[in-house]
């Protein structure tokens, strides 16, 4: 799915999500990747989340990989994927 628009909701998804350079996404989204030239703001939980130059990503992530070019910005929190999957199983026990 890629996005020029503007997006305010919840996303769910089990493949790539990009945001265009005119992009903007505002909510709660889950996806394998997520590609960000534009500007997202809320909850983000996915495989990888990319932010590339120009992109802008606020608010809180869980991921495995991170990855934040020269000139991308990132303002919030970020938690391992792998570590929240943990703490869940372990809440479990």
């Amino acid at each position: 799915m890629h996005v020029e628009g503007e997006i305010e909701g919840n996303i769910n998804s089990s493949n790539l999500i990009s945001i265009g350079k005119s992009g903007f996404i505002k909510g709660e989204l889950k996806a394998d990747k997520l590609l960000i030239n534009g500007k997202f703001i809320g909850k983000v939980e996915a495989n990888v989340v990319e932010i590339t130059n120009g992109g802008i990503l606020e608010g809180d992530i869980i991921i495995k990989d991170l990855i934040i070019e020269q000139g991308g910005i990132f303002e919030g929190t970020s938690k391992l994927k792998q570590k929240v999957d943990n703490e869940i199983t372990n809440r479990k026990k």
